[in-house]
């Protein structure tokens, strides 16, 4: 597996196995709506906090790893 840096792709191992993840516009609305967020910049400053639950970091891996298109359901 070769990520394309250009596109933002990173391989993250999950559970012992490579994934693609990719942050594209459609992973960054998720977010946005995930995180009842108006915009980027609110965004931002939410994952700048640091005060990250693993709840989050499901929610961000979930939309990195639909955003290369693996299919994964969608958490509510």
């Amino acid at each position: 597996m070769h990520p394309n840096r250009r596109r933002g792709e990173i391989v993250a191992t999950l559970d012992g196995r490579p994934y693609l993840l990719c942050l594209t516009l459609g992973a960054l609305a998720e977010l946005e709506s995930a995180f009842a967020a108006d915009d980027l910049g609110a965004l931002v400053a939410r994952f700048s906090t640091g005060k990250l639950s693993a709840s989050d970091l499901v929610r961000i891996i979930g939309a990195g790893l639909r955003g290369a298109g693996n299919d994964m359901p969608m958490r509510r």
